[in-house]
């Protein structure tokens, strides 16, 4: 190997670990503080210039939907290693639920990047699609089993975890388990039996995730 080439080996690496480091500094910065936490902050914690972070990304929103597709990306494999069980059925359904409303309650990111509408670059977009197959093929045997019911789509599961959390962020330092008793209603709710129709269509896509509208 040449000299040059051995620079741009290190290059390379060095480049590959601050994207590592940016990415793990800014999801924790998210989820502690919200997606209105500065490049700056981001970059300090990283432990990088300002420079090489919009190098990486070209703007915050763009490593706001890097961050929130790796969210989905661990959701979805939850998802996925749930349906590979024998038999599941709503108590599947409902751990998949609080699994996710657990990671979710405790990250100020993901109801604001889910209730923006201009981040939607990089993995996010094939994350959220991606995902929404999964809860769809883990319903459908769900509902296959008959314990749940059958007018409920993989978006349905999805918004109603982030309504379980994201209701009760207001009152979370008061009561930071809340969440929890209304994820329980809402459990109930996908049993069947003496259901009241659902008045609308659901969404045609999974809402878990899409953000804000700062920019550098």
């Amino acid at each position: 190997m040449s000299p040059l080439d051995t620079v741009e080996l290190a290059q390379r690496v060095d480049a590959k670990r601050n994207r590592v480091l940016l990415l793990a500094a800014a999801a924790e910065a998210f989820a502690q503080h919200g997606i209105d936490v500065p490049a700056e902050e981001i970059a300090r914690r990283a432990g990088v210039a300002k420079g090489t972070l919009f190098r990486h990304f070209a703007t915050k929103e763009d490593l706001l939907a890097a961050v929130l597709a790796d969210r989905l990306a661990a959701l979805r494999a939850l998802a996925t290693a749930l349906a590979e069980r024998p038999d599941p059925g709503l108590a599947t359904i409902a751990e998949l639920m609080e699994s996710a409303a657990t990671v979710l309650a405790a990250d100020r990111s993901f109801f604001d990047g889910a209730t923006c509408a201009t981040v939607v670059g990089g993995e996010l977009p094939r994350e959220k699609l991606a995902l929404e197959r999964e809860l769809n093929a883990l319903l459908a045997r769900a509902q296959a089993s008959g314990e749940v019911r059958e007018d409920i789509v993989g978006s349905d599961i999805a918004i109603l975890i982030v309504a379980a959390t994201n209701t009760c962020a207001p009152f979370a330092e008061r009561a930071p388990e809340l969440w929890r008793r209304y994820l329980a209603l809402m459990v109930d709710g996908l049993r069947p039996g003496a259901t009241t129709p659902l008045p609308v269509a659901p969404l045609a896509a999974t809402p878990l995730a899409a953000p804000p509208q700062s920019g550098r």
